[in-house]
């Protein structure tokens, strides 16, 4: 594997797979004051944000959360403009991306086959947010 001239800039987020989304809501938002960044109709699924860094919660009914799927995902904000140059930088890594997304991003496995998803700035709603 050759040294990358990628540069992560942070934790985008986290994904959690919970048993009760209503339950874990509550506790992440009263109990650890995370702000509501809303959800997406007819999936059983919340956005929290904790300063810049998001918390995805979703609920799966009839699986152990904690039999090793309990993390979905780690997303990483890359400081490169697009995802053409962030496949490049990974490329030239000698890291091959497994899936390209519709907002442009693109997941990876580190070497223990652990999901991350890397962001270039073109997809980084959370910063968009933020300058709002």
């Amino acid at each position: 594997m050759s040294t990358s001239k990628l540069k992560v800039t942070g934790i985008n987020h986290v994904v959690l797979h919970v048993t009760d989304l209503d339950r874990s809501r509550t506790f992440y938002m009263e109990a650890l004051g995370f702000d509501d960044r809303g959800s997406v109709p007819g999936m059983r699924a919340s956005f929290l944000r904790c300063g810049m860094q998001g918390l995805d919660l979703f609920e799966m009914v009839d699986c152990d959360v904690h039999g090793g799927e309990e993390m979905n995902h780690m997303a990483l904000n890359v400081d490169v403009a697009d995802v053409e140059s962030l496949v490049a930088g990974l490329s030239e890594a000698g890291i091959e991306p497994f899936e390209l997304t519709p907002r442009n991003s693109v997941f990876i496995s580190d070497l223990d086959g652990h999901r991350i998803e890397m962001l270039p700035n073109s997809a980084s709603e959370r910063d968009r947010v933020a300058e709002r």
